[in-house]
């Protein structure tokens, strides 16, 4: 389980071919709220604090699909419902949709001891 850094993701690849890599959650939901806080995402400033918490609501609904089915009926149901910001949808495209294995619950189908985070490991 790694941060969202393709440079570790590529060489863990590299070494370990047949491994899955996960994503941390807790790195993923700050990438996530890092970008929101940007003004490219459309969504910033006090105005939208309720905008990016719905956003976030919806990513951790994202996050619990179970299948890859799941993933792509809700993936297309968040830039339905957040239609009014392009740039959210681009960014979830861009960033994250294809890469759903690596966070989303229908990726960690295997004995991982339901740990979501690698912030033990970085203490």
């Amino acid at each position: 389980m790694v941060d969202k850094d393709f440079a570790e993701i590529n060489a863990l690849s590299a070494v370990f071919p047949e491994s899955s890599i996960l994503l941390c959650w807790y790195h993923v939901l700050q990438a996530v709220n890092r970008w929101l806080s940007k003004t490219e995402s459309g969504v910033q400033g006090d105005s939208n604090t309720q905008k990016r918490k719905e956003i976030i609501s919806f990513f951790c609904k994202l996050k619990a699909c179970s299948t890859v089915k799941h993933f792509k009926r809700t993936s297309a149901e968040f830039c339905k419902t957040f239609k009014k910001y392009p740039s959210v949808c681009q960014y979830f495209l861009k960033n994250w949709n294809n890469i759903g294995t690596m966070w989303a619950d229908y990726g960690r189908r295997f004995n991982h001891k339901n740990s979501e985070t690698n912030n033990v490991i970085e203490r």
